[in-house]
C-alpha cells in the first residue's frame, strides 16, 4: 500500500477511534487492527505517533464537517438547516448503536493537560465547526457578536445533545435541542 493510500486511512480509522474512545482511549495497536496495517508502518507515515495521529484526524474531520455544514448552511440557519446539522448526528449515532460520537466533542472531553496540541486541535475544530454558523448568521446581517454567541451556542447544545444521546441511546436529546435551537435562532432575529 502506498504512503497515498496508508496516510488518509489512518486518518479516518483515528477519527472513528477518537469519536468513540476519546484521544485517552484511543491505542495504536486498535488503530493497527482497524486500518489493518502494520503497527510499524504507523509510526511511519505518523512519526509522531498517537499524538500527531489524533491532531490530524481531528482537524481533518473538522474541515470535512465543516464544509458540510457551509452546504447545509447555504441558505441561511434555517429550520430545515438546524434540523439537518442535530439529524446528522442523530443518524450517526443510531447506525453506531450509540457511540460513535463527535470526532471533536468526544476527545475534548479527556485530560488535555498532557496532551495540550490534541487540545488545540480540538479547540481548532471547534472553531473550524462555529464559522460556517457565523458566516450563514452574518450574510442574515447579524450584528457579528450576536452571530458569534448564537453560533457558539448551537455548537454547545450539538455536544451536549451528543452527549446525552449516546447515554440515554436516544435520538430525543438532539431533536430536543434541535428545536429549542429553531426558536433560540427565531427569537434571535
Amino acid at each position: 500500500m502506498s504512503a497515498a493510500e496508508a496516510k488518509p486511512r489512518i486518518e479516518r480509522a483515528a477519527a472513528e477511534l477518537l469519536a468513540r474512545d476519546g484521544y485517552n482511549g484511543m491505542g495504536l495497536k486498535a488503530l493497527s487492527k482497524a486500518t489493518e496495517l502494520p503497527y510499524g508502518s504507523i509510526y511511519h507515515h505518523f512519526p509522531g505517533g498517537k499524538e500527531e495521529i489524533a491532531t490530524v484526524a481531528i482537524v481533518g474531520t473538522a474541515v470535512a464537517i465543516g464544509e458540510l455544514l457551509t452546504a447545509t448552511l447555504v441558505d441561511g440557519v434555517t429550520e430545515e438547516a438546524v434540523r439537518a446539522m442535530f439529524g446528522f448526528m442523530a443518524d450517526r449515532l443510531e447506525a453506531s448503536d450509540w457511540v460513535a460520537g463527535c470526532v471533536v466533542g468526544t476527545p475534548a472531553l479527556d485530560d488535555s493537560s498532557p496532551t495540550p496540541a490534541v487540545r488545540e486541535a480540538c479547540a481548532t475544530g471547534f472553531v473550524v465547526l462555529i464559522d460556517p454558523i457565523v458566516d450563514a448568521l452574518r450574510r442574515e446581517e447579524m450584528p457579528a457578536d450576536v452571530a458569534e454567541g448564537l453560533a457558539t451556542t448551537l455548537i454547545a447544545a450539538y455536544e451536549g445533545a451528543t452527549a446525552l444521546a449516546r447515554v440515554q441511546q436516544s435520538r430525543a436529546p438532539l431533536d430536543a435541542a434541535a428545536e429549542a435551537m429553531i426558536r433560540l435562532v427565531a427569537a434571535s432575529r
